[in-house]
């Protein structure tokens, strides 16, 4: 065995630029697998996270029918351009009626562009939200406070850490003013960095303006458009049983029509997690292909070897060579340039998932069982495609090879 691998290694020497060619199916297949799956499974545990900070039992009620716009938000709410929402002010105040519910608060859109002095803020969010909102999200305030009950109807409002920097040039402009539709309001607050939700990047709150419900109602003259509402249990009452609580008395509302969606944590991950699965299984698919094609190539250019080293092989059976030897000498030239090519796909997954950290807030996660898989695989393929050459090397006649030149 030991002689028909420094065989295969000395033939591979001799025509590196080939066999690297070869190799190149099988290193774009094993590299497109690990980071596919590197990728799916960092999102959906960032994801995860971002929710459980949120807390467990925080329940969103959101609207069936959005135009999407490709800006999705928070927790794949549309948040930009036009919003076909159901959702209304009778709406939240059922919810916040509802027994069991211990604090919520909807959230609405502005159509309002921030400006500062010759600055205009336009990449932003300006969203209307209840005095509740940190309790609801967990969020805490790094400087200055959040808004009170009392300041609903006030034009004080609350930023994102991403959007005071943007709009002000500093990281604690708290006291000053910016203007809202010609409206003066006033910064009370900080929020401290949101974790960044990597499939939903144009719904950042990080880059959100936060008013009062009732002002920004009144600064869209009653046009503003509430996208979700958040709501939290009392201690001891289940999400799910208030979810359904809620779930009743809006269909009721809404004279038995499901205008609606309602989503405990649980099945917000449930959702996240299959939709990420369904895109990492389309692209490993995509990658599954590049490593069939990869087979192929590896199994064409020992097809292209056979007929280059005939005379070799009519050599080798002419001192006692059988079929069997013949055969092991082509299948471990396969098997080695397929583990070559997986070993190559597998360190260049490492660097690509390494440059992604690096460049985005994406934080793919490396399965190494992933990667092992990938590599057996490979090298399965491998023996698959290199059993037609190594078969018709063994098959060939060795008073026929010798003749040949």
């Amino acid at each position: 065995m030991s002689g028909d691998i420094k065989l295969a290694l000395t033939t591979m020497r001799g025509s590196k630029w080939r066999n690297f060619l070869t190799m190149l199916g099988i290193i774009i297949g094993v590299t497109a697998v690990i980071v596919t799956i590197s990728l799916g499974q960092g999102i959906t545990t960032q994801v995860n996270n971002q929710l459980s900070e949120f807390g467990e039992d925080l329940i969103i009620i959101r609207p069936n029918q959005t135009i999407n716009n490709n800006q999705t938000g928070l927790l794949g709410v549309n948040l930009f351009g036009n919003i076909s929402s159901n959702l209304q002010n009778e709406d939240a105040e059922v919810v916040k009626k509802t027994d069991g519910v211990k604090i919520s608060s909807p959230l609405s859109l502005v159509n309002a562009t921030a400006r500062y002095e010759d600055t205009e803020y336009k990449d932003g969010l300006v969203v209307g939200a209840d005095a509740s909102l940190p309790e609801l999200i967990n969020q805490e305030i790094e400087y200055g406070s959040f808004y009170s009950v009392g300041e609903e109807g006030r034009k004080v409002a609350v930023l994102g850490p991403f959007a005071a920097q943007e709009l002000f040039g500093e990281n604690v402009p708290v006291g000053k003013s910016f203007t809202l539709r010609g409206e003066e309001f006033i910064v009370r607050g900080i929020f401290e960095e949101f974790t960044p939700n990597p499939i939903t990047p144009g719904g950042d709150f990080n880059n959100a303006i936060f008013i009062p419900n009732i002002t920004s109602q009144s600064l869209s003259g009653g046009e503003s458009q509430i996208f979700q509402i958040f709501a939290k249990p009392n201690e001891g009452v289940a999400s799910s049983e208030l979810a359904e609580s809620i779930n009743k008395r809006l269909f009721a509302l809404h004279d038995e029509q499901s205008v609606f969606t309602i989503l405990t944590q649980d099945q917000t991950v449930n959702e996240s997690s299959y939709t990420l699965s369904l895109i990492t299984a389309l692209i490993t698919g995509v990658a599954a292909i590049s490593l069939f094609v990869g087979g192929i190539g590896v199994m064409n250019i020992l097809l292209v070897s056979v007929s280059e080293r005939t005379h070799e092989i009519g050599i080798r059976k002419a001192i006692g060579a059988t079929r069997r030897q013949i055969m092991k000498q082509f299948m471990t030239e396969a098997i080695i340039l397929s583990l070559v090519g997986s070993i190559i796909g597998v360190v260049l997954s490492l660097i690509i998932n390494f440059l992604i950290r690096l460049s985005t807030d994406l934080e793919p996660t490396v399965d190494f069982v992933v990667a092992g898989l990938a590599i057996v695989v490979a090298i399965l393929v491998g023996v698959i495609f290199g059993l037609a050459p190594a078969y018709r090397a063994a098959r060939k006649n060795p008073i026929d090879a010798l003749r040949h030149f």
